[in-house]
């Protein structure tokens, strides 16, 4: 990978180990993990006004939106990336956001250099949800939940990969199936 500090997406479906192999990659390639799971909850915690207006609706189950995520990205990449850069992981989620992201680093002089796209089952990520959710008491992870989450993902989600390889971005896809060190050596694999 480049020395000077570089921009890179994690993507995967529910259940696919995007939180753990960004965990992974930001160790090993010096990246700041940016998740947006934990900015959210980290403005929610502080109080500020958009914090106050998504912690609402994650509560009540809906999708942040676009005019408040952006914004909240935006701020995040202007403080991050003193170490060797960044990794986005749950940003971006559309390819609106995508777009969104490349007038945000452009204007920086900046652009996403690699994409990590893990991939499994559907079946084999479900039924690590369903065990997930049995050992965490996590009651929001039923199967039906847990499908309709997939389809999202790949309706809304998956299309910005595609727009990635497009703009010319090295894309890594990588199989997500088996134990968790097997799965980081394939990634390191796909960004060697």
């Amino acid at each position: 990978m480049a020395k000077e500090p570089v921009i890179g997406v994690i993507f995967g479906p529910p259940g696919s180990g995007k939180g753990t192999q960004a965990s992974l990659i930001g160790s090993e390639f010096d990246l700041e993990h940016l998740s947006t799971g934990e900015i959210l909850r980290a403005e929610a915690a502080r109080g500020s006004p958009i914090g106050g207006e998504a912690a609402d609706l994650m509560r009540s189950g809906q999708l942040v939106p676009d005019r408040l995520m952006v914004p909240m990205i935006d701020a995040r990449l202007r403080k991050a990336g003193a170490r060797g850069g960044v990794l986005l992981d749950g940003f971006p989620r559309t390819v609106e956001q995508a777009k969104a992201l490349d007038e945000i680093l452009g204007g920086q002089g900046r652009q996403v250099d690699f994409v990590v796209a893990l991939e499994a089952p559907e079946a084999e990520l479900i039924e690590r949800l369903l065990q997930r959710a049995a050992i965490q008491h996590r009651e929001d992870d039923t199967r039906e939940a847990i499908t309709e989450r997939m389809q999202e993902y790949r309706e809304r989600t998956a299309p910005v990969l595609d727009y990635y390889r497009r703009r010319g971005a090295r894309v890594a896809d990588v199989d997500a199936g088996g134990p968790v060190e097997e799965v980081f050596s394939r990634v390191r694999a796909g960004l060697a």
